[in-house]
């Protein structure tokens, strides 16, 4: 099902079903904001990842010496989630619990809520992971997967529009690739002479730009002029990923906090461990800010 939050500038639709912004609406313009998941392109729109983000190495991890099967990005992105309470103007929450086939493949008891909140143009996503266990630490990592239309794309085009990190200096990533998982070797980031980061199929030739550490607080998208501003996505995750097809120029890039890291390649080790894990002690409520993109 379906449900929309909106105010004087935004209408935002986001679907039970893995509790996904599945459009925004400018009122204003009437224009889409938001991927429309073309499956020419890619036929996703903002996932929620939990309990995992990117690959895990084989596709399993350890839990205190069994081994279990889990999906890439985790599983709560196929999982229907509840309104939580009536919905509030611009405001509206959703959450989803285990089931028996989740710990199945996670064997924890968990409370996931997503919120979302719309604050002038600019639409926040928070989530909230509650470990109901009372002896039991959860471990966990989450992270927002949002895209964002681009709209000076043109098939043929070299390039479909620029990112300004922030820092713009210093950056360097990681790549993502075998199994979704990533390799130890660092690379400089691509980027003009004005430090900007172009949007074309060369940047995502080696699959995504992973900024761990902390590096980029903050990506402003720009359109091809390099000057006007299409959005500017901030957060609180200790590593940023910017992804789109490989070897196909799209109409969209994902800019994506995460609170964890994929597997690095050749490697699966325990949960408690995978990188920049999460960890919720027996009743504690953690609160992540996945991401607040401010729409210019």
């Amino acid at each position: 099902m379906n449900y929309i939050i909106e105010n004087e500038y935004l209408q935002v639709t986001i679907a039970s079903l893995g509790a996904e912004v599945i459009s925004v609406v400018d009122k204003e313009t009437g224009k889409q904001l938001w991927w429309d998941a073309n499956p020419e392109y890619w036929a996703g729109y903002s996932p929620i990842l939990f309990p995992a983000c990117g690959g895990l190495w084989n596709g399993e991890y350890k839990y205190h010496g069994k081994t279990y099967k889990m999906v890439k990005h985790g599983f709560v992105r196929m999982m229907e989630f509840t309104p939580v309470g009536e919905a509030q103007y611009g405001s509206m929450s959703f959450s989803v619990q285990e089931t028996e086939e989740t710990l199945q493949q996670y064997p924890f008891a968990f409370n996931l809520t997503i919120t979302y909140t719309l604050d002038g143009k600019t639409l926040r996503c928070n989530a909230s992971v509650s470990n109901p266990s009372d002896t039991e630490v959860l471990h966990y990592q989450i992270g927002g997967h949002p895209a964002i239309m681009l709209p000076d794309f043109e098939k043929g085009a070299e390039v479909v529009g620029y990112m300004r990190p922030e820092p713009q200096d210093g950056i360097s990533v990681v790549r993502a690739s075998e199994q979704g998982c990533f390799g130890g070797e660092r690379y400089l980031v691509p980027q003009t002479e004005e430090g900007l980061i172009p949007i074309c199929v060369d940047t995502f030739h080696n699959e995504a730009l992973i900024f761990d550490k902390y590096q980029v607080k903050a990506m402003t998208l720009l359109r091809t002029d390099k000057e006007t501003e299409i959005c500017r996505i901030t957060h609180g995750a200790p590593v940023l990923l910017v992804w789109q097809m490989t070897d196909l120029l799209c109409p969209y890039v994902c800019v994506e906090p995460w609170y964890g890291m994929p597997d690095r390649i050749g490697y699966s080790v325990e949960l408690d461990i995978r990188p920049y894990s999460q960890h919720a002690m027996p009743g504690q409520v953690s609160v992540h800010n996945l991401w607040d993109i401010q729409f210019c």
